[in-house]
């Protein structure tokens, strides 16, 4: 191979290395010049997650030929088993796909492909359950429960063979989803009002949760549920669909049905009204590490949360939603009432359930960001402080920023705060009193909270043709003090008085909580009277930059009188989001 071709194989190893987030895929050499070991990590179905192994070879006359790919881990999948007798053959790959042969032997691969290319083409063949025919349509090739549990012995098999050359296993890419205020969903038998919080498999059982409504951004609603998957086994298997037809109907074979699924093995599927039903892999399989899995449904999505035991983490199944639920997705919904059935079938194993756990009005959806920058608390400079704010990072703005989407608020306005530009919230500035004042109170209450966490609560979400804000509750401390009031008070539960001692201490009670009460309100970092409001986006440049806090004042007013003025958006928030923010100083 010439120098030229050489350092073009190099430069695409490099690359394919480099592009691990997208390909899953890891590149090593070996003491062969033309032969690479790989590992890869599909993202969805039987194989999501788990490790494939096999050997890139370069030809000599690459990049005219293709490369060779044998892939030493069985799947069990036609198109990719069907030449592994090739294993020691150098010229001839052990999977037949058209990209791994030329077109003048009828293939796609061209000169111009890249080696990121073949490993994208392969790893697109290894997530879909249609399988290209030389001869006719695609075939489909489902995952059973049995084919399940064969596959991961023959991947557990072949990476103990081949340990030793391919190493330590990399961290596989994940995307933690976000957290939101949400409805929770209940379940019952069908025909019956009994809300069960565990539903059983003994056979073949179903449940279905209350009528919910999906494309409804006036009066906007989301749900979620949380379900413990610890008593799954292979032997069962478990479906979520949601649908327009509560409990029947589950595979769409009537024209009217509209539904989305997801199951235990990562085998989806998707049918609007009068077409047909598409199948497609989605998520890792579910009856793995004792998972926790959260369900949401919003307006715009349908999505599959998980956090393995142990892990106070959510992560996105799939790295996606299954399904965005928009009119373009699943047609026009609007007032059609849609049900989330769980489906259960026993077919070996024994009986068992799986628990319907307290989701604390919180789902969990997935954000458009894979890469958060990290904020960095400000520090200490020898400058006169102007100003103190909170800062709630980068994360934090993000999550808030996917949370507005959510509510459909603002979507072609200018996006204010950001991943580069993270909102904050000015807490006071010296220009507002006198100066001995303000020394005092940088000195007394914000200076000790320098770069250490602070509390905060978004409460709603006001939004008009001009702008969209967040709305902050005026009540602001350090988590040093709120875990010192939580600690105070589980010990004044514990220590239980008798009456009598209690009426000797009540009035040495009424002085301390006159204090503690004066001790909190001096911890408060927020005036009572000051309204606490963040602006996320302007319609443009032109909105004058006192405008947000004007608006959400009037608004806060007139809800308080329960009257919102034409055109005016209020949004009070199921639960208050929790945030955690620090304390910066402006010079």
């Amino acid at each position: 191979m010439a120098m030229k071709e050489l350092l073009r194989v190099h430069r695409e190893i490099r690359d394919v290395n480099d592009d691990f987030h997208s390909l899953r895929t890891v590149l090593k050499e070996t003491d062969h010049k033309s032969k690479w070991n790989f590992i890869m990590f599909p993202n969805d179905g039987a194989l999501s997650h788990l490790p494939l192994i096999g050997e890139l070879v370069i030809p000599e006359r690459y990049p005219i030929d293709p490369p060779v790919l044998h892939l030493f881990t069985k799947t069990l999948r036609m198109n990719v088993d069907v030449y592994q007798h090739r294993l020691r053959d150098d010229t001839q790959s052990t999977m037949c796909f058209d990209i791994l042969r030329p077109k003048a032997y009828g293939g796609t691969w061209q000169p111009e492909y890249t080696i990121s290319c073949l490993f994208a083409s392969l790893m697109q063949a290894l997530v879909t359950p249609m399988v290209p025919q030389d001869y006719g349509g695609d075939k489909p090739e489902f995952v059973t429960m049995g084919r399940l549990e064969e596959v991961k012995g023959h991947v557990e098999k072949t990476y103990r063979a081949h340990k030793n050359h391919i190493g330590c296993l990399p961290t596989i890419p994940t995307i933690a989803a976000t957290p939101i205020p949400a409805q929770p969903l209940t379940f019952s038998r069908p025909g019956k009002d009994e809300t069960l919080k565990s539903l059983d498999f003994v056979k073949e059982n179903m449940y279905t949760s209350q009528a919910i409504y999906l494309q409804d951004f006036e009066r906007p609603q989301f749900w979620s549920t949380l379900l413990d998957l610890r008593n799954l086994h292979p032997g069962v298997v478990f479906s979520a669909i949601l649908s327009n037809k509560p409990g029947v109907d589950l595979v769409g074979r009537k024209a009217d049905t509209i539904l989305l699924r997801n199951g235990v093995t990562g085998t989806a599927a998707k049918k609007r009204e009068n077409l047909p039903l598409v199948w497609f892999y989605h998520g890792k399989p579910l009856n793995d590490q004792n998972l926790s899995l959260s369900i949401t449904i919003t307006n715009d999505q349908f999505t599959m949360a998980y956090k393995a035991e142990g892990s106070d983490q959510f992560l996105v199944h799939g790295d996606t939603p299954i399904s965005k639920l928009g009119e373009a997705q699943i047609g026009n919904v609007k007032g059609i009432p849609f049900y989330l059935t769980i489906y259960l079938k026993r077919k070996s194993g024994d009986e068992g359930f799986i628990s319907v756990l307290d989701q604390e009005e919180t789902g969990y959806i997935h954000v458009n960001l894979t890469t958060l920058a990290v904020h960095q608390p400000s520090k200490p400079t020898n400058r006169p402080i102007n100003s103190v704010r909170l800062n709630l990072g980068s994360e934090q703005t993000a999550r808030l920023q996917g949370v507005i989407d959510v509510y459909g608020l603002g979507l072609d306005f200018k996006v204010q705060r950001g991943i580069t530009k993270p909102a904050y919230l000015k807490l006071a500035s010296g220009g507002d009193m006198p100066e001995k004042e303000w020394t005092e109170i940088v000195k007394d209450v914000y200076g000790p909270l320098r770069d250490k966490p602070v509390k905060a609560e978004v409460t709603a979400i006001a939004a008009d043709k001009y702008c969209v804000v967040l709305i902050l509750n005026n009540h602001c401390r350090s988590e040093k003090e709120t875990e010192k009031e939580e600690d105070e008070a589980q010990k004044e539960e514990a220590n239980e008085k008798g009456e009598e001692e209690k009426e000797r201490d009540e009035e040495k009670n009424e002085g301390d909580e006159k204090n503690e009460s004066k001790e909190e309100e001096e911890r408060n970092l927020l005036p009572a009277d000051k309204l606490s409001c963040i602006t996320m986006r302007l319609r443009d440049e032109s909105i004058k930059a006192d405008y947000p806090a004007i608006f959400a004042q009037r608004v806060i007013e007139e809800h308080a009188k329960d009257w919102v003025s034409v055109g005016d958006i209020y949004i009070q928030l199921p639960q208050p989001i929790k945030i955690t923010c620090d304390v910066e100083f402006e010079g």
